[in-house]
């Protein structure tokens, strides 16, 4: 939803810690403070542009700072983190949050966050999806029916377990953090090795627990579970 003075909550989501700054300026000196833990709100200004922002920044630029807790969570299966509060709704409107955010998360990962992950395999990307994806894009929530359609593609017994949500959220958080530690290596052998544990990912979409020790990434404790077991 677009709210009255033109900024939308759009998503919480990864950005990188080392140069991104929140693009609310701190009253105690007018600062852009940064993202240590990586994480951001993602917020959109009227002429559609986006713009990460701290929790306490964005909901002090939107008139219900509630509307921050009804965004798609692009994050949640990177280290549990501490409970969010949640904004305060019946039992009903709760769980129709609930799946319209997972809706929008899944089709925003199977056509885009994973979809642009470099080598990955073709299959990720889903073209009975692009309808709704372009939909998403434009601002434009999913309806009841569509969250429906969304969730039965999502839970159909032919969508392999590689291609579920939470499998793909762990593909998401792996490749963000092994991007980031090419970025900020110097060794060549160890970037080159963590090109082939990216590689591996993009190929398969799953890491062992193993890959995830030696790449140096700290992931969900129970991540890749839900694809492990699949046959490559």
């Amino acid at each position: 939803m677009t709210v009255p003075n033109g900024w939308t909550p759009v998503r919480k989501d990864f950005v990188d810690p080392a140069t991104t700054r929140c693009h609310a300026r701190s009253p105690l000196g007018g600062r852009h403070h940064g993202f240590p833990e990586g994480h951001a709100y993602i917020l959109r200004d009227a002429e559609g542009h986006e713009y990460p922002f701290g929790a306490d920044c964005a909901r002090a630029v939107l008139p219900e700072p509630s509307l921050l807790e009804t965004v798609p969570d692009y994050t949640e299966r990177d280290v549990p983190p501490a409970a969010a509060s949640l904004p305060r709704m019946d039992k009903d409107a709760a769980r129709k949050l609930a799946r319209r955010n997972t809706a929008t998360r899944y089709v925003v990962l199977r056509m885009e966050k994973v979809a642009a992950v470099p080598r990955v395999q073709p299959t990720v990307r889903f073209p009975a999806l692009e309808d709704l994806y372009r939909q998403i894009a434009r601002g434009e929530p999913l309806s009841d029916a569509q969250v429906t359609r969304v969730l039965g593609i999502e839970r159909s017994a032919s969508t392999p377990p590689r291609l579920k949500a939470e499998n793909l959220l762990d593909v998401y958080t792996a490749h963000t953090k092994l991007e980031r530690l090419i970025a900020e290596s110097n060794n060549v052998e160890n970037i080159r090795f963590l090109r082939g544990v990216h590689d591996w990912l993009a190929r398969h979409l799953v890491l062992s627990a193993a890959q995830i020790a030696a790449a140096g990434i700290v992931m969900h404790p129970h991540a890749f579970r839900s694809g492990i077991g699949e046959r490559s």
